[in-house]
C-alpha cells in the first residue's frame, strides 16, 4: 500500500510541476512581447524641476527659432573680446577671433556685441546688432551688419544647437 501512495504523490507533484511550467512559460511569452513592443517606441526624457513634465525630443533639423536663440550666444562670442566661444566657432572663425582680438588688444581696445535681430531665408542669414568699442573711458556703439553662414554639427551637451559658425561677413551700409 505504501507504493501506491507514494506513487500517487509523485503524480500529482508532476502534474503540479507541469501546470507551473507552462504558467511561466506563458508568462515569458508576454513579457517578450511587451518588451518588443515596448523597444519600438520614443524614449521618454522628463525634465527635473518643481512641476515634472515629459520632454518632446528635438530632431534633427533646425528650426527658425532655434537658429535665432543660438546666433543670440554665437555672435556675441564670437565678436565680444575677453569671451570664449570656441564650441560656436569653426576653426577658422576661431583664427579670425583670435587675430582680431590681438590687434584690438595691442591697441588697448575692447569690445562688446549686443545682438538685435536676425533676419532668416532660406538663402542666407542676415543678423544686427551694435559693436560697443571701448579705448579707455571712452565708448561708441556702432551698428553692425553681418552675414552668417552656419553648418550643422552633432549636438552635445556644450553645444546644444549642433551649430557653429562658418562664415560671418561684415555688410558694408551705402549711404
Amino acid at each position: 500500500m505504501k507504493f501506491v501512495s507514494v506513487w500517487a504523490r509523485t503524480v500529482a507533484e508532476n502534474v503540479t510541476l507541469k501546470v507551473a511550467a507552462s504558467l511561466l512559460a506563458v508568462v515569458a511569452v508576454f513579457q517578450l512581447i511587451a518588451i518588443i513592443m515596448l523597444s519600438g517606441r520614443g524614449t521618454i526624457v522628463v525634465e527635473r524641476s518643481c512641476f515634472s513634465k515629459t520632454i518632446r525630443s528635438a530632431s534633427q533639423k533646425h528650426t527658425n527659432e532655434e537658429i535665432q536663440s543660438f546666433l543670440t550666444e554665437a555672435l556675441p562670442l564670437r565678436f565680444s573680446t575677453n569671451e570664449n566661444g570656441k564650441l560656436y566657432l569653426s576653426p577658422e572663425q576661431a583664427v579670425a577671433k583670435t587675430r582680431e582680438e590681438e590687434v584690438m588688444k595691442a591697441k588697448q581696445i575692447t569690445q562688446k556685441f549686443v545682438f538685435i535681430e536676425a533676419t532668416i531665408s532660406d538663402k542666407e542669414i542676415i543678423a544686427t546688432g551694435d559693436r560697443i568699442i571701448s579705448l579707455g573711458n571712452s565708448k561708441s556703439a556702432l551698428p553692425l551688419k553681418v552675414k552668417v553662414t552656419i553648418a550643422a554639427t552633432a549636438r552635445s551637451e556644450a553645444n546644444p544647437y549642433g551649430l557653429i559658425l562658418t562664415e560671418v561677413s561684415q555688410i558694408e551700409e551705402k549711404n
